[in-house]
């Protein structure tokens, strides 16, 4: 049973990734068209490290949910959703509405919520918490290429 909550757990994960990105639009010519800052990854990288991290981030969820410390769980489970709808707003604001600046607002904050949920997410599962901890770098890059695009931009 434990296995089909994993699945469940990451397959709703990558959805919100796969919904979030519809909504955004033309994610890739969009990219494309973009005066970038140094160290800006081809288009082509951004799908593969996502798909990685939402698996790592429905794990996160699903090591939460099937904890059986109690104390700050449902702490942790409200920090793991104001995390996600704002990942799921930021492609929508920055791709879908071309407001960088406000998408830069978003990750910082999102960003923030990562620290918070990294946190939080130890004293229920210490593992959920490590498979954060490449979320939290991988935002930290792409808010410096966010901000760095909305300055060029």
């Amino acid at each position: 049973m434990k296995w089909l909550i994993w699945l469940l757990s990451v397959i709703g994960i990558e959805l919100t990734g796969v919904v979030s990105s519809y909504f955004a639009g033309d994610i890739s010519s969009m990219y494309q068209a973009l005066e970038k800052p140094p160290l800006s990854p081809p288009g082509s990288i951004f799908g593969l490290m996502w798909t990685i991290l939402y698996a790592m981030m429905g794990t996160s969820l699903f090591l939460l949910i099937t904890s059986e410390i109690k104390k700050g769980k449902a702490t942790a489970i409200v920090l793991f959703t104001l995390q996600q709808v704002l990942n799921f707003s930021w492609s929508i604001i920055f791709f879908g509405g071309d407001h960088f600046w406000l998408a830069s607002v978003v990750i910082v904050v999102l960003i923030l919520l990562i620290v918070a949920c990294i946190k939080f997410f130890h004293r229920v599962s210490p593992l959920a918490s490590y498979l954060f901890l490449p979320y939290l770098l991988w935002c930290l890059f792409a808010g410096y290429l966010c901000i760095s695009i909305a300055i060029l931009n």
